[in-house]
């Protein structure tokens, strides 16, 4: 009903000349046949509204001059319907620059669209700024409240009209958008709430103390979440499949446990400075000989942090043809897809990082306030 209602303002601010002119021509009209009719208001309105017509060479004009107007008028509506068809940039621009005490969202990762969700379900107001626009190309042809632009200039920031945002989630790991975006951010609009995510642990403090803003890691609170299903477990002997910023964070606790560990990761340069001082194998995880080689059949835990969705799967698979019996935890975003790795053959433990994230959003009261 909202958007509708702003579609509507919208299509008012765009034809505001052809309205008001209509809007004047029927008074003045009105005016003409009152004084015609002797001062008869009610048959000055059934002709003023065409519900007649007037024996009078006026009356006659008045009709052909009212049908040019009229068709005027649904020319002009039309055609912007059409150009907003095929422009919908414009009303999705339209619709954010609206927006009052919402939440401003930087960045459409799993954890944007999470967050999109929950506030969609909550009745609560939004706009998006995503500069990669494949990303948002559904909720651009939507005419959703999406800006497909850097959050590093004033501008884009005002056309999500930030002054009036009660809070800003950045939920890329884009130094420029946590630096640049957030300073501006804060520039403008000195009280709203400020959420960012933040992988550096270096950063994190200069970007509370210097910006007023609080820093979340998925990263650090999957790790903790992984860490409290391997205590479950007792596994001593666990094989991690991807070098992300995850399995940095997990490295520090396991060897705190002693916890007997091996890395496969696809890309060397992933991992160029912990090949020294880790055990890693160099090597697609899809490839038997190097789950072979990296002791699949010996592990007493396999954990996938691949966030592929077909590497996922495929990973999964051929691990389940080598150890049938060894647990499995795997990280995925689709949850419609998480349930066939939860079922036989995989009995995988599904985690979903930006989902157990938003449940720590809601717990920290970040969007009490909007």
């Amino acid at each position: 009903m909202r958007k509708s209602l702003i579609k509507l303002k919208i299509l008012l601010k765009q034809n505001w000349i052809w309205f008001t002119f209509l809007f004047l021509w029927f008074i003045a009209n009105y005016i003409v046949f009152y004084i015609l009719l002797s001062g008869n208001f009610i048959e000055a309105l059934i002709y003023t509204f065409y519900f007649g017509q007037l024996t009078h060479p006026y009356g006659y004009f008045y009709i052909i001059f009212s049908q040019c107007i009229i068709l005027g008028l649904i020319i002009s509506l039309v055609t912007i319907g059409l150009y907003r068809n095929y422009h919908p940039k414009q009303t999705c621009s339209a619709l954010a620059k609206s927006m009052k005490n919402h939440t401003i969202i930087i960045g459409f990762s799993h954890l944007g669209q999470r967050i999109r969700e929950f506030l969609i379900k909550n009745e609560k107001q939004y706009v998006i700024i995503e500069e990669e626009e494949t990303l948002i190309k559904d909720l651009i042809e939507a005419e959703e409240p999406v800006i497909p632009q850097k959050p590093i200039q004033i501008s884009v920031l005002e056309n999500a009209n930030i002054k009036d945002a009660k809070l800003v989630i950045c939920t890329k790991n884009n130094l420029e958008n946590l630096v640049v975006g957030v300073n501006l951010v804060r520039d403008v609009n000195k009280t709203c709430k400020i959420i960012c995510e933040c992988f550096d642990d270096s950063l994190a403090p200069i970007l509370e103390k210097d910006l007023e803003c609080t820093t979340i890691s998925t990263s650090l609170y999957a790790a903790d979440y992984i860490i409290g299903e391997i205590d479950k477990l007792n596994a001593q002997n666990i094989l991690l499949i991807g070098c992300t910023y995850i399995t940095r964070h997990l490295l520090k606790q396991l060897k705190d446990r002693n916890i007997t560990y091996r890395i496969i990761e696809y890309k060397r340069t992933n991992v160029e400075d912990l090949l020294d001082e880790e055990p890693i194998t160099v090597g697609d995880a899809k490839d038997k000989d190097i789950l072979t080689e990296a002791g699949i059949y010996s592990v007493d835990l396999a954990i996938i942090l691949i966030d592929t969705v077909q590497e996922n799967l495929i990973i999964a698979d051929q691990i389940r043809e080598l150890n049938q019996t060894c647990p499995l935890i795997c990280r995925f975003f689709h949850e419609e897809l998480a349930e066939i790795l939860e079922k036989p053959p995989f009995n995988a433990l599904v985690i979903s990082t930006s989902k157990h994230m938003l449940e720590k959003l809601v717990e920290m009261n970040v969007f009490s306030d909007i």
